[in-house]
């Protein structure tokens, strides 16, 4: 076999074994997903993880030990609401936060309806504040940290992440592997199905005549046959006989 249909090969081998793993990683992924996902809500959920609910027009002091990021949440239909917050300090200055980022993901209440979007994201909050609702529905201040600890320890939650951040490279791979493999299979030439002698040779293309000359030029095994029968046969014989007698 060529250098380039063992290349080929060895390609085709492991693409089989990266989408394969990658086949089998997804899935552990989506059954972790569906173990996980009812905890996942309730931990997640603003209504049971607030350190803060203020109705329209109220505001409310807290105190935070430890250096956190907090997210401010309000109902929505799917968009964003604006903020209409102000938080300020123990020293009286504001605290302006930063816009929402992927980090702070919109969330689902435990009823699997309710739909809270962040509408602001404050980081590394440490000491005592007091939020300002100035919007016309309820806001929510909640703990970044406090959910993600919840989640701590979840086996489940370990083989989600683990099914999509190795079983999706993997599977891009496979998937080079295979475009690759397709691409070669292309650039491969014709082959040709001979019979030489009762031996069956698979050749391409360019040696396709090379090949049909070997045959012609081989010997038929029926002239040899036929040759050993005229050096053996009984008449030769007999007619040497009859010119011994004659001789005699």
């Amino acid at each position: 076999m060529a250098r380039g249909g063992v290349v080929s090969a060895r390609r085709r081998r492991w693409a089989r074994i990266a989408t394969g793993s990658s086949a089998v990683l997804l899935l552990l992924a989506v059954i972790s997903l569906l173990q996980v996902s009812d905890e996942i809500i309730e931990s997640y959920d603003p209504e049971a993880n607030y350190i803060v609910k203020l109705e329209p027009g109220d505001s409310g002091s807290f105190g935070i030990e430890e250096s956190t990021t907090v997210t401010a949440l309000r109902v929505s239909d799917g968009g964003t609401p604006d903020s209409e917050l102000t938080l300020i300090d123990a020293s009286g200055s504001e605290v302006s936060g930063s816009k929402p980022g992927w980090m702070e993901p919109i969330r689902i209440g435990s009823d699997e309806e309710t739909v809270y979007s962040p509408v602001r994201a404050f980081k590394g909050l440490k000491g005592n504040y007091t939020l300002q609702n100035q919007g016309d529905s309820d806001l929510w201040l909640v703990d970044e940290g406090v959910s993600a600890n919840k989640m701590l320890g979840n086996l489940w939650l370990y083989l989600f992440y683990i099914g999509c951040c190795i079983g999706s490279p993997v599977g891009l791979v496979g998937i080079i592997l295979a475009i690759m493999v397709w691409t070669d299979k292309r650039k491969l030439p014709d082959q040709f199905v001979i019979i030489d002698n009762g031996s069956v040779i698979i050749d391409d293309a360019q040696n396709e005549v090379s090949a049909v000359e070997r045959i012609e030029e081989a010997p038929s095994p029926f002239r040899v046959v036929e040759s050993r029968a005229t050096e053996n046969s009984p008449e030769a014989e007999v007619d040497e006989t009859w010119k011994e007698w004659d001789e005699g």
